[in-house]
């Protein structure tokens, strides 16, 4: 069912690509960030996604967020291992090709739609990330929905979305306080406006002081 604010996230328990299982019960104790990428777009998978979770990897290497938070990041897709195995294998291109909107190398023959879009990939994706191929870590667990379950009873998977029609998620986010009670909740009405993780960290700290 549908999760609600000041409510219980409903229980589900999913294999993750890293190997193990993971239910959302046994993280009662922790702080929980809960997220559900878009996945797809159109014939490919959705560039900010891939800068998401290495935007969260960076910021936990040099600030501990997880220690520091008492919080777990979990990731959920409505994809087979296999298909996971072609998202964790475009890292490195999807990255790259963020890159080289910000930093085009021809930047002075760009015309007026091309230099917005510069501008605007400069704003959405401010750091530069490099993802060498075979070599990028998974710290935090991705859940494998493949058939759907969980991302249809939440009621966020959708075939159509934001002008394209393909099988993925309306990307969503959750934060649980460690008794298992949704606190935020938030779906994108577009791919862009997602919540920075500078303002979950805010949240989650308010969060924590809060309750004690």
């Amino acid at each position: 069912q549908a999760a609600r604010i000041g409510f219980p996230m409903p229980d589900f328990e999913l294999p993750s690509y890293q190997g193990d299982t993971i239910s959302i019960s046994e993280l009662r104790g922790k702080n929980v960030l809960l997220l559900f990428p878009r996945g797809r777009y159109e014939d490919q998978w959705c560039r900010f996604c891939h800068y998401q979770y290495t935007e969260l990897v960076e910021l936990d290497r040099t600030r501990r967020i997880r220690d520091e938070l008492n919080l777990e990041i979990i990731q959920v897709m409505p994809y087979s291992r296999e298909e996971l195995d072609d998202w964790v294998n475009d890292f490195q291109r999807n990255l790259g090709e963020i890159e080289a909107w910000k930093f085009p190398s021809n930047e002075a023959d760009l015309n007026e739609w091309q230099r917005s879009w510069m501008e605007t990939a400069r704003a959405t994706w401010p750091q530069s990330f490099e993802a060498n191929e075979g070599e990028f870590a998974l710290p935090f667990p991705i859940l494998i929905d493949a058939d759907r379950k969980v991302s249809i009873g939440l009621e966020l998977f959708r075939t159509e979305w934001n002008l394209s029609r393909v099988e993925q998620n309306v990307p969503t986010m959750f934060i649980l306080d460690e008794y298992g009670i949704v606190q935020f909740k938030y779906m994108s009405q577009s791919t862009m406006d997602r919540p920075s993780f500078d303002y979950v960290i805010r949240f989650i700290e308010r969060m924590i002081l809060s309750d004690g």
